[in-house]
């Protein structure tokens, strides 16, 4: 979708403008004269001939504008009306709406019922918009409010999108109160149409946008949002806070890897998949701004971090949760309680004037000696001749401190009230810029190779992991009379009866014999004869292998993000024990890898007492099965538990399918 004209328009048409101040339309109105809109303003009202000195409309065909696709249009009607002003409106050529009204899918089935003729309409006119059930908009970046939220103070280089209104809503007062500004403020409301991915792609191609910050309680196309984001973060920072991960999913009986694969763990796998910073509290969205109004904390941050303080105390504290948030202190520059702000400015200069990349964290309280207004004045000259240096500061207190917290924030110079909340959001930053740096782009849509149909059956289904280069261990049907040439071998049952084999006493392993296999196969007849009824229950002979690392692999498809692929500790005990990790199922080989290294698998993998397991035969399994499920992708789950694992190989010892 072109959003040029939706956020450049050359005019703009308030329906339900009003003349009484208390009126939602009205103080719309009133917000657009205000931000001094550099192009034309129509008030749309059916009685008033004036409001707020303007002319008014009857309605919009009595507007004289040689392009209607560059008006926007701004609805703050009741419901019902607002799908024929849009019908109306289309029909003259208008295509860039905000609907403010409420009282749509929210409301319930009627309000469900006009919003999908919104939908509707915006498919058959090709409209932009957005809401309803939104606050609007500002465009600080062109110059004007189209929303009933005040502005914030002046502009930045960062874009906040918020789903919730009152969300957005805080974050634009808590801007106001500490003197920042936005390059963009856009409330999403219901997201009918226009929805985060529309609003991502067109803040990628602003240049006068640094960063982009989201609050999101759903992601409604997710290969798609992946597929822009894997792309713009690579060249701008993405924050998402997210809502509403409690669990939802259901335990799936089938697969171990449908009762693990969650949806929160899902998302938070899209995320990363995408090179986005999620984050999971509203105080390190705050926290985050901060930092991301200074273009020094943009890419490539160190993880070292050099202190200056004059609180001992406040230093150990810092050092202590610099150390679990997984940076380094590479200096503490103490100078105690009676510095002052010579003292300040002689340590960072000294500091700043060395080639190197550490972080500075000046941390200060207020005590007699030290001025906290002179030593934020200081902070503040060096920093814009170091501009290029990541500088935090941490200036604990209340009254004493706060004019010198205005001023750094005036330069740019994120301040925080604790040390805890400045390490926190840095930790976050710079893990986030370290794994993009294999990202590449995710594929929203791909052909799909093989036009075979998956076989599911239990033997037929190993020879097709066979296919794409697993290995599996030798399997087949078993049937009266069979001549085992060597053992030991392992009897199974399998079937749609025998999901959780070992829970039926479906798994009898280490048979040494004939006589002892035969033996074998008439117990497992024998307590399950109302399940080998059912011709697809059968029973399956597999050689023994000997023991290794047992893995567990899955596939889940997602129907917002596709395939996730999940690894972890399998066996018998792999639901028990919950620990796996989750990954978009489109791994290459280097990719796989690091996820491997970055997991609570590799410790073990790389050995542990003596024994080492073969992490490239791991790998070539990931990948295959990503493989796999990009040829297929009817799968909708997949196990393997376990694979085994040992300094040779990787080799399939169990697995089965469900397919769409």
């Amino acid at each position: 979708m072109n959003l040029n004209n939706f956020f450049q328009p050359n005019g703009i048409a308030v329906i339900g403008a009003s003349s009484n101040p208390e009126k939602i339309g009205r103080q719309i109105l009133d917000n657009i004269i205000s931000s001094h809109f550099r192009g034309k303003i129509y008030p749309v009202n059916l009685q008033a001939k004036k409001i707020a000195g303007l002319p008014v409309f009857s309605s919009l065909e009595k507007i004289r504008v040689s392009d209607l696709s560059k008006l926007l249009v701004i609805l703050a009607i009741p419901a019902p009306f607002v799908g024929e002003e849009i019908k109306k409106a289309a029909l003259l050529g208008i295509k860039n709406f905000i609907v403010i009204s409420a009282g749509f899918k929210e409301v319930g089935k009627e309000g469900q019922k006009m919003e999908e003729n919104i939908v509707s309409l915006a498919d058959r006119y090709k409209l932009n918009i957005l809401g309803p059930n939104c606050l609007g908009f500002i465009n600080n970046i062109y110059g004007f409010n189209a929303s009933f939220s005040s502005a914030t103070n002046g502009k930045s280089k960062i874009a906040l999108v918020s789903q919730s209104g009152a969300i957005g809503s805080a974050v634009l007062d808590w801007l106001r109160v500490n003197n920042l500004g936005l390059g963009y403020f856009i409330s999403l409301g219901n997201k009918a149409v226009l929805n985060e991915s529309d609003f991502l792609k067109y803040l990628d191609k602003d240049k006068d946008i640094k960063a982009i910050v989201f609050y999101l309680e759903d992601i409604v196309e997710g290969k798609k949002f992946m597929e822009i984001a894997s792309v713009v973060t690579k060249k701008k920072p993405v924050v998402v806070l997210l809502s509403g991960l409690s669990e939802s999913g259901k335990k799936l009986a089938f697969s171990h890897t449908g009762a693990m694969a969650k949806e929160p763990e899902i998302i938070k796998a899209a995320l990363s998949r995408s090179g986005v910073l999620q984050i999971t509290e509203i105080h390190n969205l705050f926290n985050l701004i901060l930092l991301l109004k200074n273009k020094a904390f943009y890419n490539g941050l160190s993880e070292k971090i050099t202190i200056i303080t004059n609180a001992g105390g406040l230093a150990v504290l810092s050092a202590d949760y610099i150390e679990k948030s997984g940076l380094d202190v590479t200096k503490n520059i103490d100078l105690l309680g009676d510095a002052q702000a010579s003292s300040y400015e002689k340590a960072l200069s000294e500091e700043l004037s060395q080639n190197k990349k550490d972080n500075i964290l000046i941390l200060l309280t207020p005590q007699t000696a030290t001025n906290p207004l002179e030593v934020a004045k200081v902070i503040s000259k060096l920093s814009k001749k170091y501009f290029k240096r990541a500088i935090m500061c941490v200036f604990v207190g209340g009254q004493a401190v706060s004019e010198a917290k205005e001023i750094l924030v005036q330069n740019n110079i994120p301040v925080f009230d604790y040390p805890e909340e400045a390490i926190k959001v840095l930790s976050l930053l710079k893990k986030n810029q370290q794994s993009k740096l294999n990202l590449d782009r995710f594929l929203s849509s791909s052909s799909f190779k093989n036009k075979k149909s998956l076989k599911t059956d239990y033997v037929g289904f190993l020879s097709v992991l066979k296919s794409y280069g697993i290995k599996v261990v030798s399997t087949r049907y078993f049937k009266a009379g069979d001549r085992i040439k060597s053992f030991p071998v392992v009897l199974k049952a399998v079937g749609p009866d025998f999901v959780h084999k070992t829970d039926k006493g479906g798994v009898i392993l280490n048979l040494r014999s004939a006589l002892a296999t035969g033996q074998a196969v008439n117990k497992l007849i024998k307590g399950n004869k109302s399940y080998f009824k059912n011709r697809e229950n059968r029973i399956v002979i597999q050689d023994q292998k000997q023991t290794g690392l047992e893995i567990i692999l899955g596939l889940k498809q997602d129907d917002n993000f596709g395939h996730v692929l999940l690894f972890g500790l399998g066996g018998i005990y792999a639901e028990a024990l919950g620990k796996a990790e989750i990954v978009v199922a489109d791994l290459n080989k280097k990719r796989a890898l690091a996820k491997l290294q970055e997991s609570h698998l590799f410790s073990i993998i790389k050995g542990v007492r003596g024994k080492k397991y073969n992490l490239k035969s791991l790998v070539d399994v990931m990948v295959a099965l990503c493989k796999l499920a990009k040829d297929h992708p009817e799968i909708k789950e997949l196990d393997i538990n376990p694979l085994l694992l040992t300094e040779k190989e990787a080799i399939v010892l169990d697995a089965r399918v469900l397919l769409d």
